[in-house]
């Protein structure tokens, strides 16, 4: 019971971790209020403390995610060793105990912590149901679990039960691989429907701005077309309408952007928003999960913001 305990407390300590960088986020935010009477500063260090609690914890959630994928790659194998163990004669407690000196890469660990279980008198049903609760984003793992736990307590044939489930996993698996390899082309191409909208955001920044900067005069009736900052009239009369404004505002003082603020302001925004969901979009097409999204919008919303960031700064845009 206290090696069961110790287990169950190191588990928990492991699951913890990855709520740290959420945390020290959060701490962040609130020393940032202290900071109110100088927006830019408060601004930049809510903006770390985004970064600090969203990329760990999308990464974290990705590796977690790739994780289960590959133990559910090795779960047919340890599903016909299970069989091969029990056409002989042995139990599914004594099958499980036989295939626990296998390696099965990632999932080795967890089939040594049935093992262990069983070792200290837990039942081979509730070992093989805590399996499915320590890996309970795994549908698959789950389901699996479930059909052995009926066969085992109907007291069927589990070991023609265990093959015909590792037939069907192998097939699914199967034509996942087979789905990835032809959406993994539709996400290259939101990396490159991304970039090329950096790209254009670029052109527009070394273009249309300096035009905008620009009185033109048309020269029929001495009219006079005029480009102007849209946030001037917030200045002198605030109005609902110019909320995006004291955003627009926030970011030049943030990244100390004087000129043209209301442009740069918008596109350094836009390409965060559309880093973001292109991110999911390609993460849904790519491997059919948005958590797996998360690493891409990660991926996308630095590097194009630091791009443009970059540029600005260097007086290229």
């Amino acid at each position: 019971m206290k090696k069961q305990k110790k287990a169950k407390i190191k588990e928990e300590k492991k699951f913890n971790l990855k709520f740290i960088p959420v945390i020290i986020a959060l701490a962040l935010i609130i020393v940032s209020v202290f900071f109110y009477e100088n927006i830019g500063l408060m601004g930049n260090i809510i903006l770390l403390a985004a970064i600090v609690g969203v990329v760990p914890y999308a990464f974290f959630s990705y590796f977690e995610y790739k994780k289960i994928r590959t133990m559910e790659e090795q779960l047919p194998i340890f599903l016909l060793d299970l069989s091969e163990a029990q056409k002989i004669g042995m139990t599914l407690p004594e099958a499980l105990k036989q295939v626990a000196k296998t390696d099965y890469g990632k999932l080795t660990e967890e089939i040594k912590r049935i093992n262990y279980q069983l070792s200290w008198g837990i039942p081979a049903q509730e070992a093989m149901n805590n399996f499915a609760i320590r890996l309970k984003k795994s549908k698959l793992i789950g389901r699996v679990v479930r059909i052995i736990n009926e066969a085992y307590s109907s007291g069927g044939d589990i070991a023609r039960t265990m093959e015909a489930t590792a037939s069907d996993i192998t097939s699914i698996k199967e034509a996942e691989r087979e789905r990835r390899a032809v959406t993994y082309q539709h996400m290259l191409i939101m990396y490159a429907i991304y970039f090329i909208f950096i790209g254009i955001v670029i052109g527009l920044s070394q273009t249309l701005i300096p035009l905008m900067e620009l009185d033109i005069q048309s020269g029929i009736a001495g009219d006079i077309m005029t480009f102007s900052d849209p946030c001037q009239p917030c200045l002198e009369n605030p109005e609902l309408f110019c909320i995006n404004c004291s955003i627009f505002s926030v970011v030049c003082q943030m990244f100390l952007i004087e000129e043209s603020c209301y442009y740069y302001a918008l596109f350094l925004l836009m390409a965060i928003i559309q880093g973001i969901f292109s991110g999911l979009v390609a993460g849904q097409i790519g491997e059919g999960s948005v958590t797996a999204g998360l690493k891409h919008s990660s991926i996308m919303t630095i590097s194009g913001f630091s791009i443009l960031l970059f540029l600005l700064k260097a007086g290229v845009i």
